[in-house]
């Protein structure tokens, strides 16, 4: 958290009035914050070129690209920075991506003026600015990954293999990085398939994720 709440703030949200919306929200929770304001990705890295920014609310779905990368170009940045992402989108793979990258909070836009405020003013109590159903969704993920590895019965070596695919490697890559033949790795590949209902490579991902073998980009 910023040392005063003189700080600076950024919001990015292609909506105008979503956007105005948000700058209310924190000039509400932060009365002596400056707000800058952004449509899409490219003028959000740009100021982020004059600006060290204290606090950035953060939309994922830019008419030019992704949320993310103004996550990760904050990120990178000399100075801290306090980034919510604020969206539309309640799922794993966004949620665990955002926070991933080292977003700290993680609200949806549908909740009322009031909530998102004191999503906001919590952050002075070093309360993370979480929505309810993104607190949920972390609780259950963590909580599931035991059972979910329990119930699909994989061996440890087609976890091994499962990683792998998991992210992208080739059959062949696979079983060089195992030191076992193609073919084994082809007949792992083949449980893993029966064992977890799947059918192709990106169910094959999105169960790996689930179980916490591997981590969503």
């Amino acid at each position: 958290m910023w040392a005063s709440e003189q700080g600076l703030a950024l919001v990015v949200e292609d909506n105008r009035e979503t956007r105005r919306w948000l700058v209310s929200c924190i000039a509400t929770a932060f009365p002596a914050m400056t707000v800058h304001e952004s449509a899409d990705l490219s003028t959000a890295l740009g100021l982020l070129q004059h600006h060290d920014f204290d606090l950035a609310l953060v939309d994922l779905g830019l008419p030019d690209g992704s949320g993310m990368d103004v996550i990760r170009a904050l990120q990178a940045r000399p100075e801290p920075c306090y980034v919510v992402v604020a969206t539309i989108y309640d799922d794993d793979r966004n949620l665990f991506a955002a926070l991933k990258l080292g977003a700290k909070g993680y609200i949806l836009k549908d909740q009322d003026r009031e909530r998102i405020v004191s999503y906001l003013q919590g952050i002075k109590k070093n309360q993370p600015a979480i929505s309810a159903a993104a607190s949920q969704r972390l609780i259950e993920h963590f909580n599931s990954k035991g059972e979910a590895m329990q119930t699909s019965a994989l061996t440890p070596r087609e976890t091994d293999v499962l990683c792998l695919v998991g992210k992208g490697y080739s059959v062949e890559d696979a079983a060089a990085m195992l030191s076992l033949a193609p073919d084994t790795v082809k007949g792992y590949v083949k449980s893993i398939y029966t064992k977890l209902g799947v059918s192709n490579r990106s169910e094959v991902t999105l169960e790996a994720i689930r179980l916490g073998i591997i981590d969503p980009d």
